[in-house]
């Protein structure tokens, strides 16, 4: 009976914590939860971060489209106006060979009269 006796007694005090260990356990679970509550927060800040970028992405994006509008406004304006200077000139080239074509009609006529 005395080995039932020893037995239990040794569970029992395996069974038994300290005040030093309960110290112990209860710093380590405060630390885990400082480092949870920094972790939540260090979330909460890269979710903010996400948002700025977002919309400081879309903010560029607007800009660059805007630029991009302006920019095929001012060319298709730059084409339209060079478009027509060709036509301007192309007519004056015309009329610049008549006036030529004439002028040696002219000249062909006063020689074959005199």
């Amino acid at each position: 009976m005395s080995n039932t006796t020893d037995s239990s007694k040794s569970a029992t005090t395996e069974a038994e914590v300290t005040p030093d260990e309960t110290t112990r356990v209860n710093e380590v679970m405060r630390g885990i939860d400082a480092w949870k509550t920094r972790i939540d927060e260090l979330k909460v800040q890269v979710d903010l971060a996400k948002l700025d970028l977002r919309e400081e992405a879309a903010k560029q994006l607007d800009l660059a489209r805007n630029v991009n509008h302006v920019a095929a406004s001012q060319l298709r304006v730059a084409y339209e106006d060079a478009a027509g200077s060709a036509d301007t000139l192309r007519q004056g080239v015309q009329e610049f060979l008549h006036d030529v074509d004439e002028a040696f009609d002219a000249v062909q006529a006063v020689i074959a009269r005199g």
